[in-house]
């Protein structure tokens, strides 16, 4: 249901990737309920993607216009079809959230192949780079912002995780780097860091179901408020630090973890 308060003008235009499901579509829902009228949204699975756009339209009393760009975003000609597409049609882009990303191998380091390396870090960071980069001149006209969906793994290993966990870290550096450069032209840059949310990415990373239900009992000791999240908690804090509320924030590596990242149950 469309709320009252809005954080937005309504004219302001966003980038979702990774928004066919999860913390990506939970975003886009949250951003329309809060003002936002114009999006693009990204993803590789187009049937998820119309489910994200047909449940905003069917809750949004102002319908929200979309474009949708279908695509592997470690293709170059995806990532400039991105803006290309949102230039041509919104005139201008407000604020990149940089949601998309994957673990392409759940295995020790000497296990793992080099290959999972490569590709965890092809779509966690090169491909945020190359994205923002292209977004950059847009967003300095419009003294936009950034906003990289990372992980408490950033800040803290996973077991058998170690490329996920290694791809995040580098986000992270490239949030703050990317802040402190890009401050003087108005641009805010930050991270958004989750911890346990059971989306579905670790069945689709190739962890059984079974082994899933395992860290979501396990949440009840490892995070201080004894669970997970959901996705909409994440899109919350993501909502009000894209919106103009959030001004004077930018460099910041935000925790939306539960206290995962700071909790000792001994």
């Amino acid at each position: 249901m469309a709320e009252s308060l809005s954080l937005f003008t309504g004219s302001e235009v966003v980038i979702v990737t990774g928004a066919s499901s999860g913390i990506g579509a939970a975003t886009v829902q949250r951003l329309a309920q809060k003002g936002v009228r114009k999006f693009c949204v990204t993803g590789r699975n187009e049937q998820g993607l119309c489910k994200t756009i047909d449940t905003v339209i069917r809750e949004a009393t102002n319908k929200p216009e979309f474009v949708t760009v279908i695509g592997d975003l470690t293709h170059t000609q995806t990532i400039e079809k991105i803006v290309e597409d949102t230039i041509k049609t919104f005139g201008k882009i407000d604020t990149l959230i940089n949601n998309a990303g994957w673990s392409y191998g759940i295995a020790s380091i000497f296990e793992e192949t080099i290959e999972a390396f490569q590709k965890t870090f092809d779509l966690n960071v090169k491909a945020v780079v190359m994205l923002t980069k292209l977004c950059l001149p847009y967003l300095r006209e419009s003294k936009g912002n950034v906003i990289n969906i990372s992980s408490t793994g950033s800040v803290q290993n996973y077991n058998n995780l170690s490329f996920y966990c290694m791809s995040k870290a580098a986000l992270d550096m490239f949030t703050k780097c990317l802040a402190t450069e890009e401050g003087k032209n108005g641009i805010r840059v930050n991270s958004v860091n989750p911890g346990f949310v059971d989306t579905g990415i670790h069945e689709r990373c190739g962890m059984p179901r079974s082994a899933v239900d395992e860290l979501v009992e396990r949440c009840k000791n490892s995070h201080a408020v004894g669970r997970g999240g959901a996705p909409e908690e994440v899109a919350n804090i993501i909502a009000f630090i894209a919106s103009k509320e959030a001004s004077f924030v930018t460099g910041n590596i935000t925790m939306v973890d539960g206290g995962l990242n700071c909790y000792n149950p001994l």
